[in-house]
């Protein structure tokens, strides 16, 4: 049998021995650390990018070459990068999820419920005191989905293709890292959990529960069935024994039990007048509420809305940049998760940089960069003749391209297009609308101006539009 060799993932240290020839995502996944590959590991997009530490990686093949256009100066490519020799490299994103426990201060044991949105990019939990409706901490992790891919309809191929098994094991995985990052900020145990509740998209749902997900890959597109009382061994085991688990059921194929979560949380459904909800996301769903009525769409938004499939993207995590303000002339602000020094932008620092550029004049109506204004030293061409915006100096500083301001501008356009399709169907205009809800990670995050001056919501809806989060 062959050796196995070594590689070290930076800043942790952590080491995991693989197989010579093994790709630097496939050992990344088995050291338990995230590195998003929104392609399905297909070298195209460029945005699983590491950097070599020390060591070697094999030669770059043609499709890593071709993905390397896309990816910053002086990376290699995760998904086509293989292990030969002792290797140590940074991604230059990656989550490790914290899977901390704790015992609460008081040896009282707590009657727990807990909540799990389980979504395509990121997984977050919340815990509840079910004595006292009181809650005690929530967390967000990484998707551990994310090497098969940024999308739905790339999770619902590799488990046509055979993966599903491990598909269902990464979400089971999530699900128990982002309760156990939520317990450890309570300091309370998370085999106090007696009840769980799980809201995601259909998608996400179907591959959690195991279910049959060929409706979702071809028109007419069907939601998956499954039983809303969900039996997972794996999650008894960790938590209450007496545990009691709910899927929340989809509205239709591609709106899911998120949507109806945000729905009863919002509670738009007994409201007075037309409300339009928004729910932000990879997977984005559009809900108008109006006489006790729901005219619901959903849209491929693609991952712009959580930093992934940007060059210098990541999640919202500590040095995660969540929003850019010009300054005096020719400096540039940051907001920084977590303080210290910006490693990458978030959902919400992506829309807030290119909202910036818009109202500076260097991003035209067609979303062309132009490059004359007031920012323009920080305008420059990569190897391949894309332009891109530098928020810093030097090589290896961040940036924002010409091709990342398309993803966004295709993230934009899905949302617009749902919106205006619900509003038609409903037979309600803009005008109509007394309120606007934006959900998700980003809507808790982004600005409700950003939102409607980059065309994603119609300027009707300034002044009434109200950012709730998850």
């Amino acid at each position: 049998m062959p050796t196995r060799v070594p590689i070290t993932f930076a800043p942790d240290g952590t080491v995991v021995w693989v197989e010579p020839g093994t790709t630097v995502l496939n050992a990344a996944e088995a050291a338990g650390i995230v590195i998003p590959a929104p392609c399905g590991g297909r070298g195209v997009c460029g945005s699983c990018g590491v950097k070599i530490v020390s060591g070697a990686l094999s030669e770059p093949d043609d499709a890593e070459l071709q993905g390397l256009s896309r990816a910053p100066k002086g990376v290699r490519l995760a998904c086509r990068a293989r292990v030969e020799v002792p290797v140590e490299v940074r991604p230059l994103v990656s989550r490790t999820p914290s899977s901390a426990r704790s015992t609460h201060v008081d040896s009282r044991e707590l009657n727990l419920v807990a909540a799990i949105d389980l979504g395509t990019t990121s997984v977050a939990a919340v815990l509840i005191d079910a004595e006292t409706g009181r809650e005690l901490g929530r967390a967000s992790v990484a998707n551990r989905q994310q090497s098969a891919g940024a999308d739905v309809l790339s999770r619902i191929a590799a488990a046509q293709q055979g993966a599903g098994d491990s598909l269902r094991l990464a979400a089971e995985t999530s699900v128990l890292e982002a309760l156990n990052a939520a317990a450890s900020m309570a300091s309370v145990s998370v085999a106090w959990v007696h009840r769980l509740v799980i809201a995601g998209n259909s998608a996400m749902a179907g591959l959690l529960t195991g279910s049959d997900l060929n409706g979702l890959a071809a028109h007419p597109f069907t939601a998956p069935v499954y039983d809303s009382t969900f039996a997972s061994p794996r999650l008894s085991t960790e938590l209450a024994p007496d545990l009691e688990i709910s899927v929340l059921g989809p509205i239709a194929s591609f709106v899911g039990g998120d949507t109806v979560a945000a729905v009863v949380g919002t509670g738009i459904l007994s409201t007075r007048g037309p409300v339009l909800m928004v729910d932000l996301g990879t997977n984005a769903e559009i809900v108008l509420a109006s006489g006790g009525k729901l005219t619901v769409a959903s849209a491929a938004a693609g991952p712009a809305f959580e930093g992934a499939g940007i060059a210098c993207g990541g999640p919202a995590a500590d040095g995660a940049i969540t929003r850019v303000t010009a300054a005096s002339e020719g400096e540039v602000r940051f907001e920084v998760l977590g303080g210290g020094e910006p490693q990458w932008l978030s959902g919400s620092g992506v829309f807030s940089a290119v909202a910036m550029l818009r109202r500076l004049g260097h991003i035209d109506g067609s979303g062309l960069f132009v490059q004359d204004g007031p920012l323009q030293t920080r305008f420059d061409r990569d190897s391949a003749g894309v332009v891109f915006f530098a928020f810093g100096e030097g090589p290896g500083c961040l940036s924002l391209s010409q091709l990342d301001v398309r993803e966004v501008q295709l993230a934009i356009a899905a949302i617009q297009v749902a919106v205006t399709a619900v509003l038609s169907a409903a037979g309600c205009s803009a005008g109509d609308l007394t309120a606007v809800f934006v959900a998700g990670a980003l809507g808790f995050s982004v600005d409700a101006e950003d939102l409607v001056s980059l065309g994603m919501l119609p300027r009707e809806v300034v002044g009434i539009t109200r950012r709730v989060g998850n």
